[in-house]
């Protein structure tokens, strides 16, 4: 009897996991790869992940050196309510001498294009300052809006 209460109580465990998991919008539209542009002048690839998270590499087009902004951002995502999706990333700043001065805090809200292929954006960046010992610390300028655009790759 304690056996079988006990493979019950395990396969009930493993079904309530295996739900959690499909919960975590293992199968939702914007989880993928995605070309971003935006009315900023960075060109950027974004991954959005099953589990909720989002990594991000932009760039500002320069080859001959990085630029301060360049970095990879990470971050979370969920979905809305109204089918909406709310984006939060943080970017690590470095000053002309390599040393980490800022980290710029982004939020926005994405609407999916009827096709799951495309979507459009609105957000704001703040920035506070942030040294390794401190970060993020005082906030130092912002909010800056942006509008943006994914496709999908």
């Amino acid at each position: 009897m304690r056996f079988r209460i006990s493979l019950v109580a395990l396969l009930f465990a493993l079904l309530m996991s295996s739900g959690l998991a499909l919960s975590q919008a293992a199968n939702d539209p914007l989880v993928g790869s995605w070309n971003i542009k935006s009315d900023v002048p960075f060109v950027s690839v974004m991954i959005f992940n099953a589990g909720g998270t989002t990594a991000e590499f932009d760039s500002s087009g320069t080859n001959s050196s990085a630029s301060p902004g360049e970095s990879i951002s990470l971050g979370r995502w969920r979905k809305n309510a109204n089918g909406s999706y709310f984006l939060k990333e943080e970017n690590y700043v470095y000053d002309s001498t390599g040393a980490l001065s800022l980290v710029a805090v982004t939020t926005a809200t994405l609407t999916l294009g009827a096709t799951s292929n495309t979507f459009t954006g609105a957000g704001l960046t703040n920035f506070y300052l942030c040294s390794v010992s401190t970060c993020p610390g005082p906030f130092f300028a912002g909010p800056f809006s942006f509008n943006m655009t994914g496709r999908r790759f």
